[in-house]
């Protein structure tokens, strides 16, 4: 893969001090977007976002062309004019220092007719580093890993209390056919997708108990890859597809 770093293009990995709190820890932040083959959706919002975990931990990332960065690393990786998924890393490797960014882009392969089987994570967790898409994700990946490895498609993480926070890898909406809410902790990360999808879709916050997910007529998962998909099942309890409501978004948070 070829990398963009320090105004240059790279190939092959890269090249960390294992000192660093990057390499020792898990030390930073990064962004997921989509490249829908015509332009990369919501960049803005993202380094919107990123830019705030920066701020809030007191750290300082080197300015960038984000917008000539992305172009060069798709047309450095053959992926002009169809689907890619970027990302965009921000690995502390100096405490001290400025925080340098890494552009990747890889070939990625939309499934728009995906229905999504959901477990429920058994390990409540609490942790206000949620609200951060940092790079230490350890927890949602071994969670995704262990829903993966019982045929589920994703984890859904839970706070003490059987409150629902969102997926490992996506913000979760629910619906009884006509009102649609998402959870509101404060624990959870600011989704992109969501955020989109607010502007023409009216979801309210609200508290959903494990034991309340059963209640609802229609269940959603989105992200700036997926758009808003259905879920079919969390836990064995069966849910109703809302395509239309999925494609409308959809075309919202990956147009």
């Amino acid at each position: 893969m070829i990398y963009y770093r320090q105004g240059e293009l790279h190939d092959g990995g890269v090249r960390q001090d294992i000192s660093s709190p990057a390499f020792r820890f898990g030390v930073g932040f990064f962004e997921t977007l989509l490249y829908n083959g015509t332009a990369v959706c919501h960049l803005q919002a993202h380094l919107a976002r990123a830019r705030h975990s920066l701020e809030y931990f007191g750290f300082d990332a080197e300015e960038l062309d984000y917008d000539g960065a992305i172009d060069a690393v798709l047309a450095a990786n053959d992926l002009n004019g169809t689907p890619a998924r970027v990302n965009i890393f921000y690995p502390v490797e100096d405490e001290h220092g400025p925080v340098v960014p890494v552009v990747t882009a890889a070939s990625y392969t939309p499934q728009a007719d995906k229905n999504y089987r959901l477990s429920i994570s058994v390990s409540p967790v609490q942790n206000p580093y949620f609200i951060h898409k940092t790079m230490n994700y350890m927890l949602h990946w071994m969670e995704r890993r262990n829903a993966s490895m019982m045929g589920y498609d994703d984890a859904i993480l839970v706070q003490p209390g059987g409150i629902v926070l969102e997926t490992t890898t996506a913000a979760l909406v629910f619906s009884d056919g006509a009102n649609f809410c998402a959870p509101n902790s404060f624990d959870r990360l600011e989704s992109t997708a969501l955020a989109a999808t607010k502007e023409l879709l009216a979801v309210h916050g609200c508290t959903i108990r494990t034991h309340m997910t059963g209640s609802f007529r229609h269940a959603y998962v989105l992200n700036s890859l997926i758009g808003m998909r259905p879920v079919i099942s969390i836990n064995g309890t069966k849910y109703e597809p809302d395509e239309d409501t999925c494609r409308r978004m959809t075309a919202v948070i990956c147009g």
